[in-house]
C-alpha cells in the first residue's frame, strides 16, 4: 500500500524537498547553494540503480534512455532555461516497495516566460533502487518551452536534441 512514511517516500520526499529547501535559501550565497546541491545530488544518486531509466517530458521531446542520457539530459535541461523545473509545492509523496509518485506544482523560466504547472513524477523501485522514472507534465507546452530556448532550429530525434552539445 503506498503511503508517505514508507521508506521511498521518505527518500523521494527528500530528493524533491531537499533539493528545493536548498534552493530557496536565502541565507546561502550562490556558491554555497551550489555545493550544496551537488552534495545532495550525491546523496539521492546512491539510491538509484546505476541501470536507471528515465522517461522525459514532452510530446515531440520525450525520449527514454539510461544513466548517462540522463546525466546529459538533466545538464542540457538545464541550459536551457534560466530556472529548471524548480518544485514549489507538493500535496502527495506516496511509495511503497515497488512504486511512487510525486504529486506538486513546478516552475520552469527562461527570460520573462515563466512556466508554472502541476505534473507528477512517476517512479519504480527494485530492490530497493529506483530504477525507472517518468516525468509527466503537459507535453506540448513542455516542447514549446524547452524548443523555443535553443537558438537554433532542431529537426533530429528527441534524443539527439536532449544531449546535443552536452
Amino acid at each position: 500500500m503506498l503511503s508517505d512514511t514508507h521508506p521511498n517516500a521518505v527518500w523521494l520526499a527528500d530528493l524533491y524537498r531537499g533539493g528545493a529547501a536548498i534552493s530557496a535559501d536565502p541565507g546561502l550565497s550562490e556558491d554555497e547553494k551550489i555545493q550544496r546541491l551537488h552534495e545532495h545530488t550525491v546523496e539521492v544518486m546512491d539510491k538509484m540503480s546505476p541501470d536507471m531509466v528515465i522517461h522525459t517530458g514532452g510530446v515531440r521531446l520525450a525520449a527514454t534512455g539510461g544513466m548517462d542520457f540522463m546525466r546529459r539530459y538533466m545538464k542540457r535541461r538545464a541550459g536551457l532555461a534560466d530556472a529548471n523545473v524548480e518544485p514549489v509545492q507538493f500535496d502527495q509523496i506516496l511509495a511503497d516497495d515497488h512504486y511512487g509518485v510525486v504529486h506538486g506544482t513546478f516552475r520552469t523560466s527562461r527570460g520573462d516566460w515563466t512556466w508554472t504547472r502541476v505534473g507528477m513524477g512517476a517512479w519504480r523501485f527494485k530492490d530497493g533502487l529506483a530504477v525507472e522514472h517518468w516525468e509527466l507534465s503537459d507535453g506540448p507546452t513542455w516542447d514549446e518551452f524547452f524548443l523555443a530556448g535553443d537558438p537554433e532550429p532542431f529537426t533530429g530525434s528527441a534524443q539527439e536534441f536532449w544531449t546535443r552539445g552536452v
